[in-house]
């Protein structure tokens, strides 16, 4: 997303917006100086968002989250508002902390959003790591030239291919394939990713075989790997410990108890209300318990 583009003006989807992309993007370059305090208030903003693979700066981000904060507000309390208005009932009190919570929750939303693209890419970077790096072993091995070679995998490898076009593109302009490949390792969030560019840097520079390199860092990627395969294992024991208790004996046996203790007290409950209630809360339980446990499912290439 970058501030002035016109292109990326119309094609730009600015999150938990209820403003049009356009509209956020105009009143935002006329907010620069806001972005800047914003800016100010959240230092690692900058990493953060080389991380994530943007090319905004930390001022036009900014202003972007304080416009889409704003305007939130200002709309849901035109909502309130108008609702107020037509049922004549007073709403303030109830408007102003929903448009607190929404402008709170929007703004920080928005500010956060970098740092989850960034975990996400160095989930995508680790995931393809080992495949694109066996073609680039495979490559440099058949003779042709490490250039040559990166530029095979600028493509098919998700994040990966998207680095090495960046670094491909820094080559093409001038800049040397040390540098390129450092400046890529700098901004890159991805341990792994990092030692794999510092191994072919350092061979660059001390003249030595990177496919020596390249193989050696391979087979401790994939000895990683391994290792994070067997820790899920011993990982699943403790959760299915964790999910029979939450999911299957806590529910039956707490409302078991629930119903005894409510007869001694004369307290008697809608079952339409309590019934999906509880349906309700046992599905939104697995869900995320399901999300979570796929979540640190290790990727096998």
């Amino acid at each position: 997303m970058i501030i002035g583009n016109q292109d990326w003006r119309q094609n730009m989807k600015v999150p938990f917006s209820l403003l049009p992309a356009p509209a956020v993007m105009f009143i935002s370059r006329r907010m620069l100086g806001v972005g800047s305090v914003v800016s100010k208030m959240f230092p690692g903003l900058k990493l953060q968002l080389l991380q994530a693979g943007t090319k905004e700066t930390p001022k036009e981000y900014g202003a972007v989250a304080f416009v889409v904060a704003l305007s939130n507000m200002i709309i849901l309390g035109l909502i309130f508002a108008i609702v107020g208005i037509v049922a004549k009932v007073d709403v303030m009190l109830l408007a102003l902390g929903a448009c607190l919570v929404v402008g709170g929750f929007s703004f920080f939303t928005i500010i956060m959003m970098p740092g989850v693209t960034a975990s996400r890419r160095v989930k995508s970077l680790d995931n393809n790591l080992i495949p694109s790096m066996r073609q680039l072993l495979i490559e440099v091995r058949s003779g042709v030239t490490l250039f040559q070679a990166m530029t095979s995998i600028t493509t098919g490898y998700g994040e990966v291919s998207v680095e090495f076009k960046r670094i491909v593109d820094h080559i093409n302009v001038g800049v040397s394939e040390t540098d390129a490949i450092n400046e890529a390792s700098k901004r890159n969030l991805s341990f792994k990713f990092r030692r794999v560019l510092w191994q072919i840097s350092n061979s660059l520079t001390v003249g030595s075989d990177i496919s020596v390199s390249l193989s050696d860092m391979i087979e401790e990627l994939t000895k990683e790997k391994l290792d994070d395969i067997r820790r899920y294992g011993q990982e699943l024991n403790p959760w299915t410990m964790m999910y029979m208790m939450l999911a299957v004996i806590l529910p039956s046996l707490g409302i078991t108890i629930a119903a005894i203790i409510l007869s001694f007290l004369n307290i008697a409950l809608p079952k339409m209300i309590v019934m999906p209630g509880i349906i309700l809360g046992l599905m939104g339980f697995q869900i995320v318990f399901i999300q979570f446990v796929k979540s640190r499912r290790p990727v096998v290439d």
